[in-house]
């Protein structure tokens, strides 16, 4: 996330020249043993694929833009997750089914993305190491590649985050959910403070919240 965010310009570049928000903020960390999640007994087995238009900004990247404005849309499964203050270049958490959706245009960052993890117990392996890359690689560099994370619980689906990141040229608040076996993350630029108020991250938890109860659609995410 801090790569992106210290130049969201050059971001812009690397959104049309590859497939990685590997520029992209956000985490996934190797999970041990994630890959070798098996589903629970009596659970359905999660989705490979997403069905078309689940994300709540997918429609965009079809839509009008203007010249400045690069939108992308991915299916990767070694996308990381856009909460990845370590910077891992590749996921290896196990998962089945990954989107994400990203905006890039001049200052401005969005992302919205949504991983299928085949048990919950797997979900909740990528979760817990979304926390220790944050405790592990909270604050670092020195002077324009200096960065730093703020984080806090939030009462979205089964448990959630909302993290502020600092960064020389700008800041950025996401919103982390789990719920059952997937994850959903939402990424935005903008004002952010230390205490991380709940005001600054509305929009953000509305939208975690709506995909929440979407995710529970999917056979076997919410079993």
């Amino acid at each position: 996330m801090r790569r992106v965010l210290t130049s969201v310009a050059a971001a812009a570049a690397a959104t049309v020249t590859a497939t990685s928000m590997g520029a992209s903020h956000a985490v996934a960390a190797p999970v041990a043993g994630v890959t070798a999640a098996v589903t629970g007994a009596g659970q359905a087995p999660a989705p490979a694929t997403l069905p078309k238009g689940f994300l709540l900004d997918e429609a965009k990247v079809d839509g009008p833009r203007r010249p400045w404005e690069h939108l992308k849309l991915t299916d990767s499964l070694k996308k990381p997750l856009e909460v990845n203050p370590c910077g891992h270049r590749t996921a290896r958490d196990g998962r089945s089914a990954s989107r994400t959706f990203t905006y890039v245009a001049e200052t401005v960052y969005r992302s919205e993305q949504v991983v299928l993890y085949p048990s919950e117990r797997a979900a909740k392996a990528a979760m817990k190491s979304v926390r220790a890359d944050l405790a592990e690689c909270g604050t670092g560099g020195r002077g324009p590649n200096r960065h730093a994370y703020t984080w806090k619980s939030t009462d979205v689906g089964d448990e959630a985050l909302r993290v502020g990141g600092f960064f020389f040229e700008n800041r950025s608040r996401t919103v982390i959910v789990r719920k059952g076996s997937a994850l959903a993350v939402y990424v935005r630029t903008g004002l952010v403070t230390k205490s991380l108020p709940l005001s600054q991250f509305r929009p953000l938890i509305k939208d975690a919240r709506t995909m929440a109860a979407k995710l529970c659609d999917l056979p076997g995410v919410c079993a």
